[in-house]
């Protein structure tokens, strides 16, 4: 699946606070949504291998997504630490833990966006290499996706 310009910019206004993140995450479509959600997963999955290595256990995972949960409800915004750690779950090749009923799309997005917030605020060099994550990530998508 491609990697449209806009999703690398919303990633980016993202993790350098600028307020236009906001409307472009409004401004996706459900199928846009879907889209950008696939590659908002492997950003993180490039943000989170300095942190936590090829290769993590569940506990490993449910422990950083309580993590980024915690923070998020200090900053008052809170976040489902069962989607965040679904969605690490996925970039780690582990079962998900929705069988029957998958995450809303919207859902994934916002758990996604509070993965991305945390790794920034708790990583002084995510922001300055933002453009090389995003790089990094577009090639590794297109190799996970075929296109």
């Amino acid at each position: 699946m491609r990697v449209e310009p806009r999703f690398r910019d919303q990633i980016r206004c993202l993790v350098l606070k600028d307020r236009r993140a906001k409307a472009l995450d409004e401004a996706l479509s459900p199928g846009d949504r879907i889209a950008f959600n696939g590659f908002l997963v492997t950003v993180i999955a490039v943000m989170l291998a300095p942190r936590l290595g090829d290769r993590c256990g569940i506990e490993d995972l449910a422990a950083f997504s309580d993590e980024v949960a915690a923070a998020h409800r200090v900053e008052r915004r809170p976040v489902n630490e069962f989607v965040v750690e679904e969605i690490l779950r996925e970039i780690y090749g582990v079962p998900p833990l929705f069988h029957r009923f998958p995450v809303p799309p919207p859902a994934i997005s916002w758990a996604g966006a509070a993965i991305v917030r945390h790794v920034n605020s708790t990583d002084t060099t995510v922001a300055g290499g933002i453009d090389r994550t995003l790089d990094t990530a577009a090639d590794l998508h297109h190799r996970r996706t075929g296109t």
